[in-house]
């Protein structure tokens, strides 16, 4: 059995994970580059016009031609929301969701114990926990080991990946390729359990493991956050249940809380363990 690390770590921030859009297939020599923390909080701005009598058709036909053009320029500003312009928007933030604690629902996979360990924990913030600094990858850590993975803990979700895969303990469902390639950097090893799939092709599970990433700036922070799939994925959204989560900066006061989430391309991938040997 590993030794286990400790959980006090003060300086560790976002779980981040250094990467490069282009980066070699061999590994390269590279320093750490520790990630600032993200506000899971959004600002939502509503505008309202006052309507006004047009005297003329002529004004009336400019009015209209300006509307249009607004709202093109509004389309075009939407619809690259998705490739992370605004980074801290509702594509990321996700809404709170009634968590069905008590309920007798199906564990299909090896992950059971984890996700029941989260929601015995379930409202318990950073301070509650006894962590410090961003833990949304090491309270995943600690109930696989406690499950009976023997693993390190770990404090970001791309190091958790390189863990369980390198270990055998899982696969991972790559959904984009600058995360793979960060994973050759930090020296993942066993790529045959490495699966290059896509969103429509993955049908997230109960018990997966999910990682997010939620900037734009993806040749510095190229693995946001880490949580689990609460319930099979029904086609419209994500619902999770994670660790590390709420409003303001401070992890110490962030919880286990429950999101629904986009099935969108701030979702990068999906850890699913396998049963133990």
């Amino acid at each position: 059995m590993k030794k286990i690390i400790p959980a006090l770590v003060l300086a560790v921030f976002l779980c981040g994970c250094k990467s490069n859009t282009e980066l070699p297939t061999e590994k390269s020599s590279f320093e750490l580059t520790i990630s600032v923390s993200t506000p899971e909080s959004s600002d939502e701005s509503s505008s309202s016009s006052e309507s006004s009598d047009n005297s003329s058709a002529e004004s009336s036909s400019s009015t209209e031609s300006s509307s249009s053009t607004e709202s093109a320029s509004t389309e075009e500003s939407s619809s690259s929301t998705t490739d992370f312009t605004n980074p801290w928007g509702l594509t990321s933030l996700g809404i709170v969701w009634q968590y069905p604690l008590g309920e007798n629902l199906s564990y299909d996979f090896a992950s059971a114990e984890v996700i029941k360990g989260l929601e015995a924990r379930y409202g318990m913030t950073g301070e509650d926990l006894g962590y410090e600094g961003e833990w949304c990858a090491l309270i995943l850590s600690q109930l696989i080991s406690e499950a009976g993975y023997e693993i390190y803990y770990q404090y970001n979700p791309c190091d958790l990946t390189i863990e369980l895969v390198d270990d055998g303990f899982a696969h991972f469902y790559c959904l984009r390729q600058e995360n793979y390639d960060s994973l050759l950097e930090w020296g993942l090893q066993n790529t045959d359990r490495v699966i290059n799939t896509t969103r429509e092709e993955f049908i997230p599970k109960r018990g997966d493991f999910i990682c997010y990433l939620w900037t734009e700036e993806a040749d510095r922070f190229n693995w946001s956050h880490i949580g689990m799939v609460a319930e099979d994925f029904d086609g419209t959204v994500l619902r999770t249940i994670e660790g590390n989560i709420g409003r303001g900066t401070d992890p110490l006061y962030h919880a286990v809380e429950s999101r629904e989430r986009p099935y969108d391309s701030t979702v990068i991938g999906f850890i699913r363990l396998d049963e133990r040997t």
